[in-house]
C-alpha cells in the first residue's frame, strides 16, 4: 500500500514534467465574477477551447447577461449547441445560477465577492442554487486567488488511473491533497496542465509511468 509520502512525490513529479513539456499556462483574469461562473459551467464538462468557444456564441447572441438570465434554457441551449456536451443541462445550470444572483443582489454584480476575503468569498458562492464544486473553486481560483484547484470528473479520474492519488480518496480529500503538496502559486498552472493532459489521448502521465516501469 502506497503511503500519503509516496504519492506526494508521484505528484510533484509528475507536474515537474508537465511543466518542463509545456509552455506556462497564462491564468484568465476576469474582471466580471459572473463571467468566470458562466465559463466554469460551460468548461465543467467539457474542453476549455469549447467553452470559449460557446462563451462567444453566448457574448454575440445576447445583449448582456442579464439577457442570458432571462432566455429560456431551450434558447440558450440551442445557442451554445453541440460545442457544450449536455447542453440542455448546462443551460439550466446557467439559469439556475444567474437567476440566484440576481435575486441575492438584484443585479448580476459580484462586485463585493472578496471583501470578506477568500472564505467568505466561497460562503457566498457555495450557497446560489446550482453551484457545483468545480464552478465555485474555479471562481475562487481565477476572481480570488484563492489556494484551491478545481477539479473536472476527467481530471479525478486521470489521476486514480494513473495512480498519482489514492484511488480511496473521494474529491474533497482529493483536492485537499493536492493543495497540501502544491503551493498557492502555483495553483493555477497545476490545474491548466493536468487538465489540459487528462483531456489528450496519449497523456504525458502514461508516458511518465511507462518510463518507470523501463527502469
Amino acid at each position: 500500500m502506497k503511503t500519503n509520502i509516496q504519492y506526494a512525490q508521484k505528484l510533484k513529479k509528475l507536474f515537474g514534467i508537465l511543466k518542463k513539456s509545456a509552455e506556462k499556462p497564462k491564468k484568465l483574469v476576469y474582471h466580471n465574477p459572473v463571467e468566470a461562473i458562466i465559463f466554469a459551467v460551460l468548461c465543467e464538462n467539457s474542453t476549455e477551447s469549447n467553452a470559449k468557444a460557446a462563451l462567444k456564441k453566448i457574448q454575440s447572441h445576447f445583449v448582456d447577461f442579464n439577457d442570458l438570465r432571462v432566455s429560456r434554457p431551450e434558447e440558450t441551449a440551442e445557442v451554445i449547441g453541440s460545442d457544450i456536451e449536455e447542453p440542455e443541462k448546462c443551460a439550466v445550470r446557467l439559469s439556475l445560477l444567474l437567476n440566484a444572483i440576481f435575486q441575492k443582489y438584484d443585479c448580476l454584480k459580484l462586485e463585493d465577492l472578496t471583501s470578506g476575503g477568500k472564505k467568505g468569498a466561497k460562503e457566498i458562492l457555495e450557497k446560489f442554487n446550482g453551484m457545483s464544486g468545480f464552478v465555485c473553486n474555479y471562481c475562487l481560483l481565477t476572481v480570488a486567488d484563492a489556494h484551491t484547484i478545481p477539479l473536472t470528473e476527467k481530471m479525478i479520474q486521470y489521476l486514480k488511473t494513473y495512480n498519482i492519488i489514492d484511488s480511496s480518496f473521494d474529491t474533497e480529500q482529493i483536492a485537499a491533497f493536492i493543495e497540501r503538496q502544491i503551493p498557492a502559486a502555483n495553483g493555477y498552472v497545476f490545474y491548466a496542465l493536468v487538465r489540459h493532459d487528462s483531456e489528450l489521448a496519449n497523456p504525458k502521465a502514461a508516458q511518465f509511468l511507462a518510463e518507470k516501469k523501463a527502469k
